[in-house]
């Protein structure tokens, strides 16, 4: 028995509509206009659920800036739901990379000097509209530097046009056309919400529980940072 021996299934933002539509029992034949500006906005409303639902690994990216001496503060694209981890890289040839670690507002504010200078050991992420990342401390004239740090970005928007396809891999499909006809229950077909409900949660989680990186975990207490040598 021959298989097709291709790997090619995207379905476009229009053919899921078309499927989500269907699990509401709306045919193709009667989809309207308004049916697809309703489903766009669900659709872009999903992808808002989603980004909330962090991390989403196919969203991850690293973003580089380099730093300044004495600025603390650099602007962060506005696309950026959260920074996950980061780290300085300092010099040319070689480059050396430290880890930075993150600390809240409250840390931030309690720090008593702000502006002198040195090797930045912690940054803070202000979840701002037009988000900022502060280091501390400021730069000094010891770089170049370059601060890195692994962002999960929001997903691209939903459009039907052209046949463009929703920003997620093969293995949302069935998860993004389940929680899309769960929206356009509520809209057309509220008798099967709860049924909708429950088969996008589960999609979701399956789908989710592939949605990550298989590594060793450990935990090891920072002892230097409680304790210290006594002469």
């Amino acid at each position: 028995m021959a298989s097709t021996g291709t790997y090619t299934f995207n379905p476009s933002l229009a053919d899921i509509i078309i499927a989500a539509y269907g699990r509401c029992q709306i045919r193709r034949n009667v989809i309207d206009v308004d049916h697809l500006h309703d489903a766009a906005m669900a659709a872009n409303l999903l992808q808002v659920d989603w980004s909330n639902e962090q991390v989403n690994l196919w969203t991850v990216e690293l973003m580089t800036t380099t730093l300044v001496e004495g600025t603390a503060t650099y602007d962060v694209d506005p696309a950026t739901v959260m920074i996950m981890a980061a780290y300085i890289s300092t010099g040319t040839s070689p480059v050396k990379d430290r880890i930075i670690t993150s600390v809240d507002r409250d840390s931030y504010a309690a720090y008593p000097d702000k502006t002198s200078t040195g090797l930045p050991t912690v940054y803070w992420f202000n979840h701002l509209i037009a988000p900022q990342i502060t280091l501390w401390k400021p730069p000094d004239g010891n770089g170049p530097y370059t601060l890195n740090y692994y962002r999960a970005r929001q997903m691209q928007d939903a459009s039907i046009p052209n046949g463009l396809t929703p920003d997620v891999p093969f293995r949302f499909a069935e998860a993004y056309t389940a929680g899309l006809a769960f929206k356009l229950a509520e809209l057309y077909n509220p008798q099967r919400m709860e049924e909708l409900s429950t088969r996008a949660h589960e999609s979701f989680q399956r789908a989710a529980q592939r949605d990550v990186e298989k590594a060793p975990f450990a935990i090891v207490p920072a002892l230097g940072v409680y304790t210290q040598d006594v002469y």
